[in-house]
């Protein structure tokens, strides 16, 4: 009996972790991981290792925080002083209209190789927008968790399937060989932006503080610290094993290829998809135009709920003046009109 509810207990609290890898496995994997297996090929596994060890105990802390406590960190910020949260609020709006803008851009860019649309980038994001908005509008953290857990499904199968056909290609000969040959200025700054993105921005964390909040009042049990970790765990895991799939992946295909490499994110999106074809025939290209898009999308979709919903945490604890604030407002922002504002701030800040 003790066993069955403990089971009973987990699957309730299954879903922020996934959340997590929906949100961490987008431009930074499809793009930045890739980029590194196109470019030096396998030299720069050991950062993308390194950089998911050192950075998993910070984003492991906000789903245990909310575990243990019932609270997100955005509460415990605002304890530890107003001017704490209003740093994190300042560090926020740095990062967000630039950041849903590149992941919009980069998600309407494979729709459009994809799909062969004929629309220009800015009104297919219009429409990726419009169909996130219908989503988190009509099903609200159900919707967003049930469609993150299918996406990262799709993905992970596919993902390793086109990793495994690519892996004849890789110069497994060089393997030991864990290091750039010449750290000149391109190959530090690129290194940096790696490790930086990898798996995602810090700031994740309070995102999966306030997703444990919301699994909790949906499902009504509240996680404990266990549940939450072998969620967390599961999560990550994927997300670092992804990661190192696309390098295998960058390296197999494009690595010593010749071809000269786009710059910009959606550039190189699309580029992908067109050196797969021409190296693995069109039937893996579709497999891996369409997860591809799977990336991005459950990377745009997470971060289109998550950005508000933090903005919304915040104003309501400003309402509260940070004394008995209402958790239980926060963890249901959704409905709240705080989160629609803030939604419709970010998008107006992305367009711009």
């Amino acid at each position: 009996m003790g066993e069955n509810n403990s089971s009973n207990g987990f699957w309730k609290a299954f879903g922020p972790g996934i959340l997590f890898a929906g949100a961490a496995v987008g431009v930074s994997h499809l793009v930045q991981s890739t980029r590194a297996g196109a470019v030096y090929g396998l030299a720069l596994l050991v950062f993308v290792v390194i950089a998911n060890f050192v950075k998993y105990p910070a984003f492991r802390f906000g789903s245990q925080y909310a575990a243990a406590t019932g609270e997100n960190l955005l509460v415990a910020y605002r304890r530890q002083g107003s001017g704490v949260l209003w740093l994190f609020v300042v560090i926020t709006l740095l990062t967000m209209f630039a950041g849903c803008a590149a992941i919009s851009l980069t998600t309407a860019a494979l729709a459009k190789a994809t799909f062969n649309l004929s629309q220009d980038l800015p009104t297919i994001s219009l429409a990726i927008w419009g169909i996130i908005l219908a989503i988190l509008f009509i099903g609200e953290f159900r919707a967003l968790d049930f469609l993150i857990k299918l996406l990262l499904s799709f993905l992970s199968i596919v993902t390793v399937l086109a990793t495994a056909l690519t892996l004849s290609n890789i110069p497994f000969a060089g393997f030991g060989d864990f290091w750039p040959r010449d750290f000149e200025p391109a190959t530090i700054i690129f290194i940096a932006a790696l490790v930086g993105w990898m798996p995602a921005p810090l700031d994740t964390a309070v995102w999966q503080s306030l997703w444990t909040q919301a699994k909790a009042r949906v499902t009504r049990h509240q996680p404990t610290v266990r549940e939450s970790a072998l969620d967390f765990n599961i999560g990550f895991v994927v997300t670092t094993l992804l990661a190192l799939c696309f390098v295998l992946m960058g390296t197999g295909v494009m690595f010593q290829s010749g071809a000269t490499f786009e710059q910009s994110a959606p550039g190189f999106a699309v580029q992908i998809l067109a050196l797969y074809e021409a190296s693995l025939g069109p039937t893996i290209a579709s497999l891996v135009g369409f997860a591809a898009m799977s990336v991005v999308f459950s990377t745009t979709l997470t971060a289109i709920d998550a950005w508000p919903r933090t903005l919304a945490g915040v104003a309501l604890i400003v309402e509260d003046k940070g004394v008995d604030v209402d958790d239980q407002r926060i963890s249901h922002a959704i409905r709240h009109p705080y989160y629609w504002i803030g939604t419709a701030v970010l998008l107006a800040g992305s367009w711009v």
